[in-house]
């Protein structure tokens, strides 16, 4: 019996020695559970933001004065690297032909693959209730009436001593874009941009604008870092054309650089952004640029010079929004 005893004590002693050693090499939990695959199908995302100055590439869109924006965009994931979407987005604005608003309408595809991201498609800048047209008398005055616009063929441009507008009926125009992006650590992102124009604000004329992008985000403290380094090249007006006062010689437009760097911060949904923007336009390359009608007064010999352009700073406040994240309901 003792002998049984201290057989039965010198097991139990084993077993639980085997017991606490494999505790000890941390060999006894069970593998984490893998992280659920991204969902797919449909989502959405919406939202609205107000700014000091909404300036786009360089030229204020809003005369220097404050603007708002609000999208929404309707995505569809087809798997877990391609996504669908289609966007709209309308933005307060001040342009020479006096649209009601401008409308953004873009459908897209993003594709991911690891660190790399890219996200090309196109984009319609519409503008709609245009009410005003300038013209000028071969390049003296300058004339703010659509009628014009009933003259004779042979009483304006090209024709000389005829009409030649300087601003188009309807701006609306289209853009091809691609932009590609690579996460080079989890806080730092590069990327760049390629958008073309091949008939650049109804001008019967092409652009082409690249720029270069970097972020920086702080971790999870909500704090951001980002810039742009870009580059407008517009084409020259064609001679022979409404557009183009001096008939027989295109009409050279501004090739310029334009840049802008800011700091974010991001609670929630909301998004305060403080922005310095510049370019290499002065006064008279702006105006080509913009058709500014403060360069194109009424009544009097055109300035050609504008304040739309220019170093100046923004600040915006953005509410932003997914449907599967932040609301909860989604399409079937």
């Amino acid at each position: 019996m003792r002998f049984k005893s201290l057989a039965v004590a010198a097991a139990t002693v084993a077993a639980l020695s085997g017991t606490a050693f494999a505790a000890d090499l941390g060999v006894a939990k069970a593998p984490a559970a893998p992280p659920p695959p991204p969902a797919l199908g449909f989502d959405y995302a919406f939202g609205i933001g107000v700014m000091s100055d909404y300036v786009f590439r360089g030229v204020s869109q809003s005369d220097g004065k404050p603007s708002a924006t609000g999208y929404a965009e309707l995505q569809y994931k087809i798997n877990p690297n391609i996504q669908f979407y289609a966007r709209g987005q309308m933005w307060k604005i001040n342009q020479p032909s006096n649209p009601f608003a401008e409308v953004d309408l873009i459908p897209g595809v993003r594709f991911t693959y690891g660190d790399f991201a890219v996200d090309f498609g196109a984009q319609y800048y519409l503008y709609p209730g245009n009410k005003d047209r300038y013209w000028t008398d071969s390049a003296t005055f300058t004339f703010q009436n659509p009628s014009f616009a009933a003259l004779p063929f042979g009483a304006r441009c090209p024709f000389v001593g005829g009409f030649c507008a300087t601003t188009p009926k309807d701006p609306s125009y289209w853009e091809l874009f691609v932009k590609p992006s690579y996460n080079i650590t989890p806080e730092l992102n590069v990327g760049a941009t390629v958008y073309y124009a091949p008939n650049w604000l109804n001008y019967k004329t092409k652009a082409l604008y690249t720029s270069l992008t970097a972020k920086y985000t702080f971790g999870e403290t909500g704090f951001a870092i980002s810039g742009e380094w870009g580059y407008m090249n517009l084409h020259s007006l064609k001679a022979g054309t409404d557009f183009n006062p001096f008939f027989a010689t295109p009409v050279k437009l501004p090739k310029y650089t334009t840049w802008n760097v800011g700091a974010s911060y991001t609670w929630n949904q909301f998004t305060l952004d403080l922005r310095y923007h510049g370019s290499t336009l002065n006064k008279n390359g702006c105006y080509m640029a913009s058709a500014d009608p403060s360069g194109n007064a009424p009544g009097q010999i055109p300035s050609l010079r504008s304040n739309w352009c220019g170093h100046r700073f923004a600040a915006s406040l953005n509410i932003d929004l997914v449907g599967s994240k932040d609301v909860g309901f989604l399409p079937k």
